[in-house]
């Protein structure tokens, strides 16, 4: 038996975040004996609001880390599919593997979102994103152009540099090496920092196609102004560039 530790963060989601309870619930009956999953959430408010990751850590300083074999980190507005935890049962994880980044099929953009990142952004590229990030009215044309031709991945088992961020899988040797979620942003690059923290340990991230996610699409950013959500992500950036490129 595999115990897994699902660990999702609501805003103002409870409609998402039941739908997405059931699917986990319907995966994990069907997975029987294979699965025990345990789900704890965060609901954060608009008064008191730690981010994604905040939140994240908050729930894992709670739980009894050791016991489990996997940690699941998400968003609430997703749906697995039935097999889902079968998959993950039997799934032959290696020892050197620190994050399995499943298939994450976005309807809106009728692709799978992973692999997110094939490999490590060198150092020019991380600077032009933060410049990017600096200024609005640039972020606001690059959503509308060169985002949308993004190419749809071949889907094969591989590694690569990071997933996405909407659904993570970690694994019980990454928490051994690299300890529960400690990242002080409040929004955005939690890929990057975890790739980071991967490649560290050298762990790898492991692209794992035929584990299935459905994503309905940022119920939480979707309606954040332009101006707050690059200056989020700028701060992130920032970091990232200060703690790993430095």
């Amino acid at each position: 038996m595999k115990r897994v530790a699902l660990f999702c963060v609501s805003y103002e989601s409870d409609n998402e975040l039941e739908t997405y309870r059931q699917s986990l619930e319907k995966a994990s009956n069907k997975a029987g004996e294979k699965i025990d999953l345990d789900i704890f959430v965060a609901k954060n408010t608009k008064e008191n609001n730690p981010g994604y990751f905040g939140a994240i850590k908050k729930l894992m300083q709670n739980v009894d880390i050791k016991s489990y074999h996997y940690f699941i980190i998400s968003n609430v507005d997703l749906t697995v599919e039935e097999n889902f935890f079968i998959k993950l049962a039997d799934y032959n994880c290696t020892e050197n593997i620190g994050w399995i980044a499943p298939q994450i099929w976005s309807a809106q953009e009728s692709r799978d979102l992973n692999p997110k990142i094939q490999s490590r952004y060198p150092y020019y590229k991380i600077r032009a994103l933060q410049f990017l990030h600096k200024h609005p009215y640039l972020h606001n044309i690059y959503s509308k152009t060169l985002y949308k031709r993004k190419r749809v991945h071949s889907s094969e088992e591989r590694n690569i540099y990071a997933g996405h961020g909407s659904f993570i899988i970690l694994t019980k040797e990454y928490v051994e090496e690299c300890g529960i979620i400690d990242y002080p942003i409040f929004l955005f690059c939690e890929e990057l920092y975890l790739a980071e923290s991967c490649r560290k340990s050298n762990l790898f991230v492991k692209y794992v196609p035929n584990l299935k996610v459905y994503d309905r699409e940022h119920v939480s950013t979707s309606h954040m102004p332009v101006k707050e959500y690059s200056y989020q992500n700028y701060n992130a950036v920032s970091y990232i560039i200060n703690k790993f490129y430095k």
